[in-house]
């Protein structure tokens, strides 16, 4: 699987590959709470199989992981765009899914449920400053 390979090939691929790491999660969950056993540990191995096998394949082959860690002094315009646009895109779902991650724990309850929530409600504030605190920071004129 390539760069050139069909969109939908690769878009399998992306949701095999984070299929993995959420059943991997569940496992470790469950072992560590229900027991380990050795269905677990095939489990697990099998999924860090997948993930290792889709990140070689999607991001290392593809080149796609050179191309969104490059120097932005090596891209032309319309790559910055792309890396701009796939970057905005991340960070959205990057900080949503954390953000409900934490919430759905403090609503869970448990005896740090406050705390989460002060952190659900900090991290609910960086998500929607740290854009523009990264540009007063690096920028000398806005």
């Amino acid at each position: 699987m390539n760069s050139e390979s069909p969109q939908s090939v690769r878009r399998l691929g992306i949701l095999v590959n984070y299929a993995a790491i959420l059943v991997a999660v569940a496992l470790f969950y469950k072992g560590k709470y229900y027991g380990w056993s050795t269905p677990l540990f095939i489990g697990m191995a099998a999924c860090a199989v997948v993930i290792v096998l889709g990140f070689l394949r999607l991001h290392l082959k593809s080149h796609m992981w050179n191309f969104t860690h490059a120097k932005i002094e090596k891209l032309d315009e319309r790559e910055v765009q792309v890396i701009l646009q796939s970057l905005r895109h991340s960070y959205e779902i990057f900080s949503v899914t954390c953000i409900v991650l934490v919430l759905a724990l403090s609503l869970l309850g448990g005896r740090h449920d406050s705390m989460l929530m002060l952190i659900c409600v900090s991290l609910i504030y960086l998500a929607h400053t740290l854009p523009s605190s990264v540009m007063a920071w690096t920028s000398r004129r806005v």
